[in-house]
């Protein structure tokens, strides 16, 4: 699949990474800006698409200023080392709680450990490489990404991980959200709670999207999947705001009625709340519920 560009936010191009070989399941995003810039890593063998889709475009890969890497949970963040090599004077952006994690061997290995057992198979999202710490840039919020021909504004946004962040261009009003308000299904169905273990905080999240619909965004460009609707960025965060509690409810009340068994945690919850990640999910509101 052609990068697409994205309408409403100049110059800016999705490339579908597909994910275990499933369309439509994780986006980049490329910024063909004066100094060009890769908007999340995605997997180790999805990098590989996101080079392609650059030559499609024209960018030059020692042309791109940046690799930003919206969070360290690997779908978003194990290509970086093969982009990192690919594009030589790119500075990958990297969240501060997220940067020992790309740039320390035993916690990448940790981290990759930990995704192991969550997905139940070696290496879902492709073996990360560690990234040299001369390569990274550690932000926090706050923050401002230079392209030349527009900036980026950091915004801290924890909730979906305490190591996420957004970019916001304010000039089109895109908002790269990543992760930090959900998934979106751009069939129609709207966003949906993406609450993965080991720390996802519910009270973070929705601080995070008031936080977010006080910028006033006019389009969302969700990783899962795709952008958002053209205009209706601040009613996407609204529906966020009331879903995101809604689920931690359901969740909390399917344990009351069936106890701790995920199974039949499962078999409670659907087929209301059936998504592709509703295992991984419920964990995370578990262990949520019992922090």
């Amino acid at each position: 699949m052609d990068p697409r560009p994205v309408a409403g936010c100049p110059d800016t191009y999705l490339v579908d990474n597909r994910l275990f070989g499933m369309e439509n399941a994780l986006a980049t995003y490329l910024l063909d800006a004066e100094r060009p810039a890769i908007l999340d890593a995605g997997t180790a063998d999805g990098a590989d698409r996101i080079l392609a889709a650059m030559d499609d475009l024209g960018i030059d890969p020692a042309a791109v200023a940046y690799v930003v890497v919206s969070h360290v949970h690997l779908d978003h963040a194990a290509g970086t080392g093969t982009l990192v090599e690919a594009c030589p004077n790119a500075t990958v952006l990297v969240h501060e709680r997220g940067y020992p994690f790309l740039t320390d061997a035993d916690r990448l290995d940790r981290l990759t450990e930990s995704v192991n057992e969550a997905i139940g198979f070696e290496d879902p999202y492709g073996d990360p490489d560690v990234i040299p710490e001369a390569r990274c840039r550690a932000v926090s919020g706050g923050e401002t990404i230079d392209l030349g021909d527009r900036v980026l504004d950091i915004y801290d946004a924890p909730g979906h991980a305490p190591h996420h962040f957004v970019c916001l261009d304010p000039e089109s009003g895109m908002l790269f959200a990543a992760d930090a308000v959900g998934a979106f299904d751009p069939e129609g169905s709207g966003v949906a709670p993406t609450t993965p273990p080991p720390s996802f905080d519910l009270d973070a999240n929705l601080a995070t999207v008031d936080r977010l619909r006080e910028l006033d965004p006019s389009r969302t460009l969700y990783s899962h999947f795709g952008p958002g609707e053209r205009g209706n960025a601040v009613a996407e965060l609204d529906d966020y705001a009331e879903i995101l509690p809604e689920w931690v409810a359901a969740v909390r009340d399917a344990r009351e009625a069936v106890g701790d068994d995920v199974d039949e945690l499962l078999t409670e919850l659907r087929p209301e709340w059936e998504s592709p990640t509703l295992r991984r999910d419920v964990v995370g509101v578990l262990q949520y519920l019992d922090r």
